[in-house]
């Protein structure tokens, strides 16, 4: 399960994520929409975890295990069976990936390292900056960016890969909000893929520098809430045939730009596996889970551990529908004596289902459903349910058209409020093709919260116009 907030344009948590059926190893592709319009065939991927922390194991460590020392048992019986598919990480899966690589679409060629260059100018239209139910803040923003990526296959076995998007927020009459130095988009990341034998070794190091506070739903009355993010690890892929199992560990870095926050700098230790069984050709079942340990660098809120494990299922449906649902028990066990008056932990379940439907070769949407517990802004922890659309639209030459939808419900712990939040909201863009180079968007996003805490509902409407050039 991925407690980590995945932070789309719209909304906080749980951005709609399609299931990538040629990796049974339950890897996800986040749909970002907002940069795959901007840029047409880009994708935005962000996969940062966050989840909590203690130290001694409770019974629920201990079986989860038992359950994969089980599985691990399973290994000389599944490699038995039948070969149903090549490996996921041996030599041929290495030289499809090669190929691959041959057709990514590319700039500037260096001897073996493909670049790709372009540069997006954004001006926005935002009529609550703040966030406010009263005195509200209008503005105009100007965003530029600058967009890499780089692909170096090192050898036939071996590549390396490099995304990174950096940009600024000027603010035309609130000039103090203006970024304080750089923004680093979600995604941006520097990985090394190494395949050998029946193992594909992945080493990684995903980092962001953002400000925008729609990003987290308990804020209100906030304009800047920058803060960079940093997960730097290694995972593991098993492939086994008809059994894949994952293992991952990684470091997790948070640091605010912003004294206001700076109390929630912290590092978490993040520790996962999963075990995938191909049950038939379109249908696989496993396990996941993961145990976080989090460190505050102040005393402002408690220090945690988080243990959560348990089954998913992947299914395609039809040639055209897929589905992924998973289910499980999480715990997180805090520390006591924080500057925060928050003493409760969190024994609850978890839920997610995405189904995928590709309805024929224009339209394509995706709806997301779940239950899950993160750690708070201003509280131990807060628990959510969301329900999520997201669609496409490529019905009309060179242009694209794509929508979301959302909405929200969450319950802090308790904290500096014990507020109970309801949020809601959606947006439409429009990409035109205008040349091969130089692609124009429009962009309208809705937000609005509700709270049963006076002053701490708003509305915020957005218009962004861009224009972006690949070289």
């Amino acid at each position: 399960m991925n407690l980590e907030p995945s932070k789309g344009a719209v909304g906080r948590r749980c951005v709609p994520q399609t299931v990538d059926f040629s990796q049974p190893s339950s890897i996800y592709v986040e749909i970002g929409l907002l940069r795959m319009v901007l840029h047409l065939l880009t994708t935005s991927r962000l996969s940062t975890l966050r989840l909590e922390p203690k130290s001694s194991l409770p019974p629920l460590s201990r079986l989860a295990f038992a359950i994969v020392l089980g599985l691990i048992f399973l290994i000389p019986t599944l490699r038995a069976q039948d070969a149903v598919r090549p490996s996921l990480a041996g030599e041929a899966a290495a030289e499809a990936r090669r190929q691959s690589i041959q057709d990514i679409p590319y700039n500037l060629l260096a001897g073996p390292i493909r670049f790709r260059f372009s540069i997006t100018t954004g001006v926005e239209y935002n009529d609550n900056i703040n966030l406010a139910e009263r005195n509200k803040q209008e503005d105009v923003i100007i965003r530029p960016q600058f967009n890499i990526a780089a692909i170096w296959p090192v050898t036939q076995l071996n590549t390396l890969r490099l995304d990174l998007g950096i940009g600024y927020a000027f603010y035309i009459d609130h000039t103090n909000d203006n970024t304080n130095n750089i923004l680093i988009s979600p995604g941006s990341q520097i990985a090394f893929d190494i395949f050998v034998g029946d193992f594909r070794i992945n080493l990684h190091d995903r980092f962001s520098l953002q400000q925008d506070p729609t990003d987290e739903i308990q804020l209100s009355n906030v304009v800047d809430y920058g803060r960079f993010e940093n997960t730097a690890g290694v995972s593991v892929l098993w492939d086994l045939n008809k059994a894949v199992l994952t293992f991952g560990y990684d470091h997790y870095t948070y640091i605010s730009t912003t004294d206001t926050f700076s109390y929630l700098d912290r590092n978490a230790e993040i520790l996962s596996f999963s075990a995938y069984f191909a049950l038939t050709s379109t249908t696989g079942a496993g396990i996941e889970s993961t145990a976080v340990f989090n460190y505050y660098n102040e005393n402002f809120l408690n220090d945690s551990v988080t243990y959560s494990v348990g089954p998913f299922v992947e299914v395609q449906l039809t040639n055209y529908l897929r589905l992924r649902a998973a289910v499980g028990y999480q715990f997180i066990d805090f520390d006591s004596g924080s500057t925060v008056d928050d003493t409760n932990d969190s024994s609850d379940w978890y839920g997610n289902v995405v189904l995928s439907h590709r309805i024929n070769s224009a339209i394509t949407q995706t709806i997301a459903a779940g239950h899950e517990s993160g750690l708070g802004v201003d509280s131990n922890f807060v628990t959510l349910n969301y329900v999520r659309h997201t669609a496409t639209w490529a019905i009309i030459n060179r242009v694209l058209l794509a929508t979301e939808l959302f909405y929200e419900e969450g319950d802090d712990s308790g904290g500096l409020f014990g507020e109970h939040i309801e949020r809601y909201g959606g947006a439409a863009t429009v990409a035109y093709q205008l040349t091969p180079h130089v692609t124009l968007g429009l962009r309208y996003q809705y937000t609005q919260k509700q709270s049963d805490l006076p002053l701490r509902d708003y509305k915020q409407n957005r218009v962004t116009l861009d224009g972006t050039y690949s070289f």
